[in-house]
């Protein structure tokens, strides 16, 4: 029984070998009939593949930028918190905002709306004072232009002043920026240097996006950090300068009521005098509280302010991606054959089945 029932698997195994052997042969036959259909196919779409990638595909080129930034502690802050506040310039302890710049939070400020417009609008000497932002509109909205869909932005960049259509206009514009041709990252979780990547089918217009758009993300970045500190320097130089007229004046009047009263024997003649020392000595020690709060405050902004460096910056001719000739052709070729004889493939199956039926 054992016997019978192994020798009919073993006829079972041959025969749906055979099977396999005669199917596949008869597969080969089936397609090798179709094989100049296959080759004329291919060969044509190889052509197309060739003509487009020669002919209509553009060139996308990629402007990179590299630079490195060190943040320094803001241990010394608390130190100097109340330094102002008697002169009424407010708390300067507070200025650091190293925690608003940990982590991949500077990368989110590359990519976020306020730089890219400040980017995009600021004024270009390469394109006569235009802005990129037009340079853009030209370069991707060309068809709508000319059907008058879109229209240009004023070269004095009003963002208050635009119309509906044009916030659309640039909403859309920042989206496809950040979300399609704008790169930032760092290049080592572990290190502070930040890579920043434009990709353009216009070279310059990747170069120069590239400049703006770190060179206005620095500027914020310092301004956010040390800004506060900067205002401070400001008041506490120009009460320091305010200060010093009055105290030159004052002892230029104290000086002449010495002479006039050098000889008087009385002491109430000497009244006006004694008031103008007083005031002297009042302008003095204010004098010396200012310079003292002044430098203390630039001491803190050197300890504040961050270092940043950088360390590569694109320059033309800019890194070039195309889609070569060759490889267009020959990926047009390998597609066109596999759906042509997958059409083959797929026309014979159903034959079969309603012949079956």
């Amino acid at each position: 029984m054992n016997e019978q029932t192994s020798t009919q698997h073993n006829n079972s195994d041959e025969i749906s070998l055979k099977e396999l052997i005669l199917k596949g042969k008869e597969w080969v036959v089936y397609l090798w009939r179709y094989k100049w259909i296959i080759l004329l196919v291919s060969a044509l779409g190889g052509a197309l593949g060739f003509a487009y990638s020669k002919y209509i595909t553009k060139p996308e080129y990629t402007a990179q930028v590299t630079f490195a930034l060190e943040q320094k502690s803001g241990g010394a802050a608390s130190a100097l918190g109340g330094l102002a506040s008697s002169l009424g310039i407010g708390d300067i302890g507070g200025a650091s905002s190293s925690g608003m710049f940990g982590g991949e939070n500077i990368l989110m400020l590359m990519k976020s709306n306020r730089i890219i417009h400040e980017a995009l609008k600021a004024p270009i000497l390469e394109l006569d004072s235009n802005h990129l932002l037009n340079a853009y509109v030209k370069n991707h909205f060309a068809e709508e232009l000319k059907e008058k869909k879109v229209s240009l932005f004023p070269k004095t960049f009003d963002s208050i002043s635009n119309t509906r259509a044009q916030d659309s206009l640039l909403l859309l514009i920042t989206k496809n920026i950040r979300e399609k041709q704008l790169i930032a990252e760092r290049a080592d979780k572990k290190n502070s240097i930040i890579n920043l990547e434009v990709k353009d089918q216009n070279e310059q217009w990747a170069l120069l996006f590239s400049k703006m758009l770190v060179q206005h993300a620095i500027d914020l970045y310092m301004e956010i950090k040390v800004g506060k500190l900067i205002s401070t320097e400001r008041e506490l130089t120009r009460k320091r300068d305010s200060i010093r007229g009055l105290l030159d004046g004052s002892i230029t009047t104290l000086a002449i009521e010495t002479d006039l009263n050098s000889h008087a024997p009385l002491m109430r003649y000497k009244t006006k005098q004694a008031k103008k020392q007083v005031d002297v000595e009042v302008l003095k020690t204010m004098y010396g509280n200012v310079i003292q709060n002044l430098e203390m405050t630039k001491f803190q902004r050197s300890q504040e302010e961050p270092i940043i460096e950088i360390i590569d910056e694109p320059k033309l001719p800019l890194e070039e991606a195309k889609l070569g000739k060759v490889e267009g052709g020959v990926l047009s070729t390998f597609l066109f054959g596999f759906l042509t004889l997958f059409f083959i493939v797929i026309r014979k199956i159903f034959r079969d089945i309603l012949e079956f039926e």
